[in-house]
């Protein structure tokens, strides 16, 4: 691997211990290694700290842990942290509840085309396959799509998407099976240059609360002149299930604004920092 990692993985989590070790175990078993990873920490506690430190002593690749006191949903200032703190010319975004297939980082590598920003989707756990799923578990293969108890999940409707963990290289299939085709940007899976996400400073620090900061990335890099690259079929990650949140509403008239104003860059962005 080179001394500079051409991926910065950025990869949010708040007090979810138990499904970090699995996305830890899936980064370790990437088939391209030429990534860092920067954990965006929202204040998580005790737990958590220990788990990362034993990773960052076993794991091929650097990991460097941001932490910030938790007052409410602040995700937009800790990736903000984490964007300046990077080393990376590809940005790639991962959520503490997905795990990344073998092949994930590689396929957002190879996909990357300049004017673009690369998007994916995800398998949906159920909750009770969620619960059962053990690192050693995932070493031995549940994951995989012909595994037993993943597909008796799918089967009996608890697993949602499961063909979403076929992976589909070749580009000829993706275009006929309609994979090239995709509307927005996953939060949990998407990919863009360092260089455009500093054209549109960031992710806006106005989104406070759950939910609509995603979208006003997106809307951003729209403005500033990207199109969206689809990486169905490839890029595939396993959403593990855990209760979801509600959407904060006065994020909905942060976004409106956003689709009226046209605006490239937002003010409380990487540049200046937060204090």
């Amino acid at each position: 691997m080179s001394t500079t990692p051409r991926a910065s993985i950025l990869l949010a989590t708040y007090e979810m211990p138990r499904h970090l070790e699995l996305v830890f175990e899936a980064l370790r078993i990437q088939s391209s290694q030429d990534f860092e990873v920067l954990l965006c920490d929202d204040g998580s506690g005790e737990e958590t700290k220990k788990l990362v430190e034993r990773y960052q002593s076993a794991a091929y690749f650097p990991i460097t842990h941001l932490w910030q006191e938790n007052r409410g949903f602040r995700k937009c200032r800790i990736l903000n942290r984490a964007i300046r703190a990077s080393r990376g010319s590809v940005m790639i975004f991962l959520d503490g509840d997905c795990v990344p297939h073998p092949e994930f980082v590689r396929d957002h590598l190879e996909n990357q085309e300049q004017g673009r920003y690369l998007c994916g989707r995800r398998v949906n756990l159920g909750e009770a396959f969620s619960r059962t799923l053990t690192p050693e578990k995932f070493r031995s293969g549940a994951l995989k799509p012909w595994s037993g108890e993943f597909v008796r999940s799918a089967i009996f409707g608890e697993t949602q998407n499961w063909n979403r963990s076929l992976r589909v290289p070749s580009p000829f299939l993706r275009k006929l099976l309609k994979m090239d085709r995709i509307d927005d940007l996953l939060g949990s899976n998407f990919s863009v240059s360092r260089e455009d996400l500093y054209a549109i400073n960031g992710f806006d620090e106005s989104y406070e609360g759950y939910g609509r900061e995603d979208t006003d990335l997106e809307i951003r890099l729209q403005n500033l002149g990207l199109k969206i690259k689809s990486m169905k079929g490839v890029a595939i990650q396993y959403h593990v299930w855990h209760p979801r949140r509600g959407f904060t509403p006065k994020n909905d008239s942060l976004l409106e604004d956003a689709r009226k104003t046209k605006r490239v860059r937002c003010e409380r962005g990487i540049e200046p920092a937060s204090s």
